[in-house]
C-alpha cells in the first residue's frame, strides 16, 4: 500500500497493521513534535478525516491501494479555524439582526462545531458566554429563535459581538504580532502596578484583590506567549537583533517560563510569601522589560 503525505510518497513500512486506524496512529506518532497536523485522509474518492476514530480502528486495509494524507502546520490550522469561526459569528449576528430563518437553520447545523472551536481557543476566557449560547441555541429551531423576546435577542447579540471581537483580536495576534504586542502596552503597564502590590495585599488580608491581580496577569501572560510565538515566526531573519532587558528574546521567555512554573508551585503550596516575592521581585521587573520591548515595536 502506498502512503502519500502532501502528494509525496512516504517511506512507511507496514508491520502488523491490519486496519487504517493503526496506520493513522503510526503516522501521527511519526509526526509528533513536528507541529504538523493531519487535515485530510483520502482513500480513493472518500474523505476519512470526518469518520469517528472507532470506525477507522475497524476499517481493514484489505483493498486499500493508497492513502493520500494532507498535513498542515498547527498554526495554519488554528488560523483557518479562527477564520471559519469569525465568518460563522458574523453570519449569526446578521441572521439575528434580520431574523433570517433560512440562514439560522443553516447555521444551526454548524453551531456545535463553532462552540467546540471557541472552547479550544478561548476557554476559560469566554466560559460564561459559551455556556449561555449553548443553553439558548442547543435544540432550538429557527422558528423558536426568531420568537425570542427582544431582551434575550439583544443579550445574545451582545455575546456574539464579544466573541466576534475576541476572535478578530486572536487572528491579529497571528497576522500582525508586532501590532498585537504593541497594543498590549497599556495592559502591561497596568499589570506592573498591580502585581507590584500583590505582596502588600496578601500581607494585609486583601486576598481577593491579590487574586484578581494574579488572574489578570495570568491572562496577559497567555496573550504574550501566543503573540511571541507569532513574533518569532515573523521576525526569524533578524531575530538575533531583538532583545528584552539585554537578553535574546528566546532566553528571556525561557527564564520567564521558569519563574511562572515556580509561581505555580507556590500556589500549590499556598505559600503567600513566595507568591508575593515572585510577583514583586521577579515578574514585575520582567514585565517592565517587556513594556520597553513593546515600545520599541511601535
Amino acid at each position: 500500500m502506498e502512503i502519500q503525505i502532501n502528494d509525496q510518497p512516504l517511506d512507511f513500512t507496514l508491520e502488523n497493521e491490519e486496519y487504517i486506524g493503526e496506520v493513522i496512529k503510526g503516522i501521527e506518532k511519526w509526526l509528533a513534535g513536528s507541529h504538523l497536523i493531519i487535515t485530510s485522509i483520502m482513500n480513493k474518492n472518500e474523505e476519512l478525516i470526518f469518520r469517528p476514530p472507532q470506525d477507522l480502528d475497524v476499517m481493514p486495509l484489505t483493498g486499500v491501494n493508497a492513502l493520500k494524507i494532507t498535513v498542515k502546520h498547527a498554526q495554519e490550522v488554528r488560523i483557518l479555524n479562527l477564520q471559519t469561526v469569525l465568518e460563522f459569528l458574523s453570519m449569526l449576528k446578521n441572521a439575528l439582526l434580520t431574523q433570517n430563518k433560512r440562514l439560522l437553520e443553516e447555521l444551526n447545523t454548524g453551531f456545535a462545531f463553532m462552540i467546540e472551536s471557541l472552547r479550544k481557543h478561548f476557554e476559560p476566557e469566554f466560559q460564561q458566554e459559551l455556556l449561555q449560547l449553548t443553553a439558548l441555541f442547543q435544540g432550538s429551531t429557527a422558528e423558536a429563535i426568531v420568537s425570542w423576546p427582544e431582551e434575550i435577542t439583544r443579550k445574545v447579540l451582545e455575546t456574539v459581538r464579544v466573541l466576534e471581537s475576541g476572535t478578530a483580536s486572536r487572528l491579529q495576534e497571528f497576522y500582525k504580532p508586532k501590532e498585537a504586542f504593541a497594543n498590549l502596552l497599556t495592559d502591561i503597564t497596568d499589570c506592573i502596578d498591580e502585581i507590584s502590590e500583590v505582596s502588600v495585599l496578601l500581607q494585609t488580608g486583601r486576598d481577593r484583590q491579590a487574586m484578581e491581580a494574579i488572574i489578570r496577569f495570568s491572562e496577559l501572560s497567555q496573550s504574550l506567549i501566543r503573540i511571541f510565538a507569532g513574533l518569532k515566526n515573523g521576525l526569524s531573519a533578524d531575530k538575533k537583533s531583538l532583545s528584552v532587558s539585554g537578553k535574546e528574546v528566546t532566553v528571556f521567555f525561557s527564564e520567564l517560563n521558569l519563574i511562572l512554573m515556580e509561581l505555580l508551585e507556590a500556589f500549590k503550596a499556598q505559600d503567600s510569601v513566595l507568591i508575593g516575592d515572585l510577583m514583586e521581585y521577579e515578574i514585575a521587573p520582567r514585565l517592565e522589560g517587556l513594556r520597553d520591548f513593546a515600545k520599541g515595536l511601535t
